[in-house]
């Protein structure tokens, strides 16, 4: 499974959906997260299904590999979400 390395997070700031979560506004991201946990589940459903259908592999395999990204963005804007947090704190206590 890949980390979210300091390199993958700069990586993904630059990724069109990178850039849309570090736009987002701190108050924003609970709703986010559960939707992006919510489209995981459901995919994890689906692959689960595919395989245990003895369906195409190459399918599988796709879904797969789309589920890795989606979780690494998942745990991106969990990162981006905590760095918000954060600042807004040192923001304050200035």
């Amino acid at each position: 499974m890949p980390e979210l390395t300091p390199g993958k997070i700069q990586e993904l700031k630059r990724t069109p959906k990178g850039r849309h979560i570090t736009s987002m506004h701190l108050d924003a991201f609970p709703d986010l997260l559960k939707m992006m946990e919510s489209g995981l589940h459901e995919q994890l459903a689906r692959y689960e299904h595919i395989k245990s259908a003895g369906r195409d592999a190459a399918t599988s395999k796709m879904l797969l590999l789309e589920m890795l990204e989606n979780h690494l963005y998942w745990e991106f804007a969990y990162h981006i979400m905590f760095v918000k947090w954060r600042e807004q704190r040192l923001s304050k206590a200035s």
